[in-house]
């Protein structure tokens, strides 16, 4: 099978999905209904969570640079947060092209390896899987018996994934100290399997994939890890309640910060699954705990969901879109100069 055609095949099951789980969350709703809901929220909330959202970018921003200072430390927080942002805006149109966008972007503005840069760019996801255990652990403290009612399997795929990705990032750090070593141990193999112009490729992005693990051996990196990481994954559960407060379900039916951190979590399970900007997936994975956890009605779910999706969206795509467009006329208009 030609890359092509995987491409068509991917992009299609992605957009499939999307179609599928659209249709699942909105289907026999009553629209008009819906839009009220969602318009009923003072436009003061939507500054606040519009606020916060781009202190999550930021904040996000600051620790892709802890990843990357090692090999590029050129690269400035608002270069960081314009290359997010990027990747945010194009993953609403094409589900994961924007990984590959954001190291561009770095490539463009700073000149920044792109092998290396997605080595970090690995070390990211697998942080993120990690720190959503970490809040699912959270939120079954708070919710225990009501979580394991409503989605029964929660709790052992959390451990599974949580061993899985403290796993994946215990196997980088080796990686990142034993590089030499590692690469002579991968090396026979490679040269066993593949020609030796291909071996010799494969091994030169190999070390250069390594060269982008270096922060993992630096003890302050964790510190700023970790630190990064509260406050990044603390924002996203403040966007969620200031929308609860925005449309006054915290008066209404109660929900507070706890039930914030619940719907976080869960919620972020919607964004793992490889749909154009979690359309469709995130809607479900955010309104069916409102309704199963807390009691909302199935309109009232849905319409909070579909708001806190769309602010998100929408601030992604109002930086992203111009932010590229601009990178990519000035290193077009820079390369042929």
């Amino acid at each position: 099978m030609n890359s092509t055609l995987k491409k068509v095949i991917q992009y299609s099951i992605s957009i499939g999905l999307a179609g599928l789980f659209l249709y699942w969350a909105f289907a026999d709703q009553d629209l008009s209904q819906l839009w009220d809901s969602i318009t009923n929220i003072q436009l003061q909330w939507v500054t606040v969570i519009t606020i916060i959202t781009l202190g999550t970018l930021i904040i996000r921003a600051w620790r892709w640079q802890v990843l990357l200072k090692p090999f590029a430390p050129q690269v400035r927080t608002v270069d960081a947060t314009l290359a997010l942002a990027i990747c945010y805006a194009a993953n609403v149109f094409v589900p994961r092209s924007g990984e590959v966008l954001r190291t561009i972007s770095l490539k463009w503005t700073r000149k920044a390896a792109i092998s290396p840069v997605l080595a970090t760019v690995v070390v990211e996801r697998i942080m993120d899987f990690f720190w959503l255990i970490v809040f699912i652990g959270l939120a079954l403290i708070i919710q225990r018996e009501s979580i394991n009612e409503a989605f029964p399997s929660l709790e052992i795929a959390s451990i599974l994934v949580l061993a899985l990705s403290t796993a994946a990032l215990i196997a980088l750090l080796i990686l990142s100290v034993y590089k030499e070593r590692a690469v002579r141990l991968i090396q026979p193999g490679l040269e066993s399997i593949f020609p030796a112009q291909l071996a010799a490729r494969t091994l030169s992005l190999l070390n250069t994939f390594i060269e982008g693990l270096a922060s993992l051996q630096n003890p302050l990196a964790y510190v700023q890890i970790v630190v990064s990481s509260l406050l990044l994954n603390t924002g996203y559960v403040l966007i969620i309640y200031y929308t609860f407060m925005g449309m006054e379900f915290s008066t209404t039916y109660g929900l507070g910060f706890y039930a914030a951190v619940v719907i976080m979590a869960i919620s972020s399970l919607g964004v793992v699954v490889p749909t154009p900007g979690g359309m469709g997936s995130y809607h479900i994975a955010f309104a069916l705990p409102l309704q199963q956890i807390y009691g909302l009605p199935e309109i009232e779910a849905l319409a909070c969901a579909t708001l806190a999706h769309a602010l998100a969206t929408l601030t992604y795509l109002f930086i992203g879109g111009p932010a590229l467009f601009f990178q990519w006329w000035k290193y077009k208009g820079d390369s042929t100069s």
